[in-house]
């Protein structure tokens, strides 16, 4: 009889946890189209394939619902990152990696790339403001603990670790913002492996460099 329970317990939290996934899986879309701001719960059900009295139960607010898509591809991110940074990799491998993250999620994750970027038609501004700044601190807390690890392992001279780490995210924040804008110079992939080898050059200590 226990063993039957838990076995229904866990069918049921299963499928909650796909009605859940299919539903911001479903408002990405709908966002992505149209916008949050533009985009009703009714459409988003409909979109979803399910009730509205299951899609309130999931969720209780449009705004919780948007919330939640950008937590959902934010936490996606920082857990790859976090793995990188605890990986035996050499520091200046760790934020190549980061940065090449950085660029995969910000492309195939357009809701997230709009908050970044506060496109005030396709978000609602005050959640992805709260988002983006929780989401800068995070980021910038893996580089300044990479960037230490660096030069603690004496492949990255001495430097202000955690301003370094702040001119690295917001550098590529605004190559993110022009590429998202149409307004690119330059190839994406191009100019942020030009800034990666820029930045890993720089930080480098200087035997590090030759060769």
């Amino acid at each position: 009889m226990v063993r039957k329970t838990a076995q229904v317990t866990r069918k049921t939290t299963r499928k909650k946890a796909a009605m859940r996934g299919a539903i911001l899986d479903a408002a990405h879309r709908r966002f992505v189209r149209f916008g949050p701001r533009k985009t009703t719960m009714d459409e988003v059900a409909r979109e979803a394939n399910c009730s509205r009295a299951t899609l309130y139960t999931h969720f209780t607010s449009k705004e919780v619902l948007y919330a939640s898509l950008l937590e959902r591809g934010a936490e996606e991110f920082i857990n790859e990152a976090e793995e990188v940074a605890r990986s035996d990799w050499r520091a200046g491998k760790k934020i190549r990696r980061i940065v090449e993250l950085t660029r995969a999620i910000y492309a195939r994750n357009h809701v997230l790339r709009l908050a970044l970027v506060r496109d005030d038609e396709m978000t609602l501004e005050a959640i992805a403001h709260g988002f983006t700044r929780d989401q800068e601190r995070r980021i910038i807390d893996i580089l300044t603990r990479v960037l230490d690890e660096g030069m603690t392992e004496g492949t990255i001279r001495r430097i202000d670790s955690e301003r370094v780490a702040y001119l690295m995210f917001h550098l590529g924040r605004f190559l993110v913002e022009r590429e998202t804008s149409g307004a690119r110079d330059y190839p994406f992939d191009e100019i942020i492996g030009l800034m990666d080898e820029v930045f890993a050059r720089g930080i480098a200590e200087p035997r590090q460099q030759s060769g």
